[in-house]
This record gives C-alpha cells, structure tokens and sequence, in this order.
C-alpha cells in the first residue's frame, strides 16, 4: 500500500474511532426516546449536549459524505 493510502486510511481510521467515542459519550449521558435510538434531548440533564450534537452533526454529516470519494480514489474499503 503506498505511503498516500496508508495515511488516508489511518487517518480515516482515526476519525471514525473518534466518531465512536463522541457516540458512547452521548450513548451514557443521553436518554433514547423510547425503543428507538433516537436521542431524547429534552430529558436530559445537560441541556448543552443537545448544542453540542447539532454541531457534531453537521460536520460528521459533511465528513460522512466526502469518505466514498476518497474510498474510491485510495482503493479503499472498511469493515464498518
């Protein structure tokens, strides 16, 4: 795998390792409504978390839209 790939691929690596832990974080500190895994904002105890995800989002979204082109263009593939 040449150099390029190899960081790309750490890289990406790291990003959805970081992605996961941010997850746990709400996953322990916010309520799901209901059955669902949906977040129940309104319930929880830190109401800063709800501002917080919203900007987490919005750049996880961004991010997650970009990674199947550079998939492509490395050669890459994931195990997800």
């Amino acid at each position: 795998m040449s150099d390029e790939k190899e960081l790309v691929k750490k890289q990406i690596e790291e990003f959805l390792a970081a992605r996961g832990r941010f997850f746990d974080v709400l996953d322990a500190s916010v309520p799901k409504q209901g059955n669902s895994t949906a977040f129940d904002f309104d319930a929880c105890k830190e109401p800063s978390l709800k501002a917080l995800y919203k900007e987490f989002y919005a750049y996880d979204y961004a991010v997650r839209k970009m990674l199947p082109h550079i998939y492509k263009k490395f050669d890459l593939s994931f195990n997800v």
